[in-house]
């Protein structure tokens, strides 16, 4: 699986298949389905899924907690949940959706819990847990997380490749999924 995100609501999901992969893309405002190269669907809307998953990484990367109609506040030192240095809640004047950032004495981002729409499981509270922290370019990136769906474990990922800020991304690119940058070969999967 490939994921490529543009804070803070452009997200594009690739699964790859035996067969061709399948694409799913949100440009900001329309969500599109591709086989292969082919759009198979076409939504005047976002995918509900799709802008959770968007949400989701642009809270994860920060971009997001600075716009207008995001308030942020920092949780009194003697109400942080042990294991971590610091948590900030931020809540979402759009949607009224609350997220919860959890910080290690490093400021680094170990853990995010927010509303989440994950198919074919439902609507629910996902939290990810953060860890393997590795040098990417000028970034330090987790390379493990810990998934879980209302406090139920629902995944372990491993992150195979890191490519932040790859040339050509750009609004744009979120037109189709042959336009979105791929990790350019020999570039360092964080290490």
């Amino acid at each position: 699986m490939r994921t490529v995100h543009l804070g803070p609501d452009r997200y594009a999901v690739t699964v790859y298949t035996r067969a061709e992969p399948n694409h799913y893309v949100l440009d900001g405002t329309t969500t599109a389905a591709f086989i292969g190269a082919r759009r198979v669907a076409l939504v005047d809307a976002p995918d509900e899924s799709l802008r959770s998953q968007a949400r989701f990484f642009a809270v994860t990367h920060l971009d997001v907690l600075r716009l207008p109609g995001v308030s942020v506040a920092e949780t009194p030192p003697d109400a942080v949940p042990p294991g971590t240095a610091a948590e900030l809640t931020a809540v979402f004047a759009d949607d009224g959706s609350r997220w919860r950032l959890a910080f290690d004495a490093r400021d680094l981002v170990v853990g995010v819990e927010g509303p989440f729409v994950v198919e074919p499981v439902g609507r629910g509270r996902v939290r990810a847990a953060f860890s393997d922290f590795r040098r990417v370019g000028r970034w330090f990136l987790p390379h493990r997380a810990a998934w879980t769906h209302d406090g139920r474990p629902l995944a372990e990922e491993r992150v195979l490749r890191l490519c932040p800020e790859p040339p050509g991304l750009d609004p744009a690119a979120f037109a189709r999924p042959d336009r979105l940058p791929a990790c350019a070969p020999g570039e360092p999967a964080g290490g």
